[in-house]
């Protein structure tokens, strides 16, 4: 999908695409308040968990990345505040930040991989062509 350039034309295009519900009987301020994280007036297209079911629910086509790897295959996470402030600044679509986690009988040994979800296909393609997040971020 090649998305507006507003938060407020967004959200009324997947409003649009989705069945009526009970997101339709509330002023769009309000939606845009609770699907997105930087609120109202905030920059970024950071998708908050509500915002996240209503572009599943309306299937909108994503693209997956892992984050937080080394080239060792190891975590690293250094200054997640600047990350996040670097992908509010960079990433020109909406996307969401999450964290899947794999089932295991032993709570101790289940993983924890965080991952960005990219909602634009011309993004995901620079992130690909440039071979991970990170290296992505640093030519933008």
């Amino acid at each position: 999908m090649i998305f507006p350039k507003t938060k407020k034309e967004i959200t009324q295009a997947i409003l649009n695409t989705l069945p009526r519900g009970p997101y339709h009987s509330i002023p769009i301020d309000n939606v845009i308040f609770d699907w997105w994280l930087t609120g109202r007036g905030g920059q970024g297209l950071r998708l908050s968990d509500p915002g996240l079911k209503a572009f599943e629910n309306a299937r909108i086509e994503f693209y997956d990345f892992p984050l937080g790897l080394n080239s060792d295959g190891k975590r690293k996470i250094i200054a997640p505040e600047s990350f996040v402030h670097e992908l509010i600044k960079k990433i020109r679509c909406p996307y969401y930040l999450g964290i899947r986690t794999t089932k295991a009988w032993d709570i101790d040994k289940q993983q924890r991989d965080p991952f960005i979800r990219i909602y634009d296909h011309k993004t995901a393609m620079m992130i690909t062509l440039h071979g991970n997040l990170r290296d992505y971020l640093d030519a933008v």
